[in-house]
């Protein structure tokens, strides 16, 4: 018998053998090594900044602003070189922050000169976040011993009267039950009160 001629070896195309290459260079497994890195360091520095941003707008503390909307007058009395009425004043409570504000029971000031002549009580309260509340508040306002007759009367004679406030409150704003912050919010006010129509004038506040 004639024995068989061995099987003809067929040389392998360049595609293969480039395939074949590809699939056992280990370069190409370093450079999917270091993509796969590079993205998970640019996740990195993205979910950082992410959460630069959010810790620098929603868990930054501001003081929430108090504002003097309005002063009303009522029983406004003057003789001789005296003076007593009531102010009935509205002052609003913004706060911008992303948490709330709650604040203790405060109190305010209002003077004729460096004297004072009357004193705010208000009431302790809450704020929630990104909220405005309103606050009404009466203050009995009188002049005492302490007031220098002589310019007293020449004020009350020229038919105004110059006063000015300063009220400050004191609390905490608390952000997501995590970060809590002591905050006091004040304002001062200057105003004019007008006897003759019993109003409040030329009211500026900072």
């Amino acid at each position: 018998m004639v024995p068989l001629a061995p099987a003809r070896i067929h040389p392998r195309s360049d595609e293969e053998s480039a395939r074949m290459f590809v699939k056992t260079n280990p370069r190409n497994h370093q450079e999917k090594s270091s993509k796969i890195l590079v993205y998970f360091l640019a996740l990195i520095v993205i979910s950082s900044a992410v959460l630069l941003v959010f810790a620098s707008i929603v868990l930054r503390a501001n003081t929430p602003r108090l504002k003097l909307r309005s002063v009303s007058v009522k029983n406004l009395v003057h003789i001789n070189s005296t003076f007593n009425g009531t102010l009935v004043t509205e002052l609003t409570l913004r706060n911008q922050n992303f948490g709330s504000f709650r604040f203790r029971n405060g109190t305010g000031e209002v003077f004729y000169g460096s004297v004072t002549v009357g004193e705010m009580k208000i009431r302790e309260g809450r704020v929630r976040a990104r909220a405005t509340e309103g606050l009404k508040v009466t203050v009995d306002v009188r002049s005492n011993q302490f007031v220098e007759a002589r310019n007293l009367s020449s004020d009350l004679n020229s038919g105004v009267l110059k006063l000015s406030s300063h009220v400050q409150l004191h609390g905490r704003v608390n952000l997501l039950n995590i970060i809590k912050r002591k905050k006091r919010p004040e304002m001062s006010c200057s105003m004019t009160l007008v006897l003759r129509s019993k109003s409040i004038e030329d009211l500026v506040c900072d």
